[in-house]
């Protein structure tokens, strides 16, 4: 099994951390297998123009701020990593056309798209921030 990824929104870094076991069984909540931030920058840039080096400097561009450590297998195998705010402004606003026009373009499709979508609208609703977690 691959790396997998659940995105969803919490109101700031330490609820998310505090409460992520309660976050990814509460909608809206996306999973997908390798959603990770660099993926997660290539829709970005389709959405709103921002380069590869923009995106890379923004304070929230996949800041792990958590993560799970097996100390048995001395290996880390899961992480909580932020989503930038630009990425879900740009998701919570997009009509139906964009949505569509990025998912043509972009690796992941339609159904990553809507769903993104989904929880960066309920972010935005909430003033919430998205998050990514990973996990093997």
């Amino acid at each position: 099994m691959g790396e997998m990824n659940m995105v969803f929104a919490a109101p700031d870094d330490e609820t998310a951390i505090a409460e992520l076991g309660d976050w990814l069984g509460r909608p809206p909540v996306h999973e997908d297998d390798k959603l990770g931030p660099e993926v997660l920058a290539e829709l970005e840039a389709l959405l709103t123009g921002r380069d590869s080096q923009e995106i890379a400097a923004d304070p929230r561009h996949c800041v792990q701020i958590t993560e799970i450590f097996d100390e048995g297998a001395g290996v880390v195998e899961a992480g909580l990593v932020t989503v930038t705010d630009t990425l879900t402004h740009a998701l919570a606003v997009a009509d139906t056309e964009a949505l569509s026009a990025a998912a043509a373009a972009w690796s992941h499709g339609e159904y990553a798209v809507q769903g993104l979508a989904i929880v960066a609208r309920h972010a935005a609703a909430h003033g919430h921030h998205m998050y990514s977690f990973w996990y093997f």
